[in-house]
């Protein structure tokens, strides 16, 4: 027994020194279209995601919709908001987040003061999402 655990030992000790430098060699291609996303990435920042909905007025007041937003703002300094108007709709949203469970998450704390909150598909600023992790 005592036989077995030292050969082990000694295998894996020669494991962990046998480390050498590795060499990946591929296809330049490869780097071709990571060059060729990022390009397109700075063109259109852009990617599908997720948005709470706090507000939606189509009374077409956009003085009353920027109160709402700086009392949402006060109450909840953290997440980013967005004032966006589509004829005669004035819309506000806050966060952004690439999964609806992120949103769901944050939904159920703006509910608590904001009662009619909904969870909205968006078009998301990923440098917003990355700035969070």
């Amino acid at each position: 027994m005592r036989w077995i655990v030292v050969t082990l030992l000694t295998l894996c000790c020669i494991n962990t020194f046998g480390q050498g430098k590795i060499n990946i060699i591929q296809d330049q291609r490869i780097d071709d279209l990571i060059k060729k996303q990022i390009k397109n990435n700075q063109v259109d920042p852009k990617i599908e995601g997720f948005r709470v909905q706090i507000h939606f007025s189509d009374n077409q007041s956009r003085v009353a919709s920027e109160k709402v937003r700086t009392q949402f703002s006060n109450d909840f300094p953290e997440l980013k908001t967005y004032l966006e108007f589509k004829a005669p709709y004035y819309k506000i949203q806050a966060g952004d987040f690439i999964n609806k469970l992120d949103a769901f998450i944050i939904l159920k704390e703006i509910s608590k003061r904001y009662v009619g909150a909904y969870i909205v598909k968006a078009e998301i600023y990923f440098e917003e999402v990355y700035k969070k992790n």
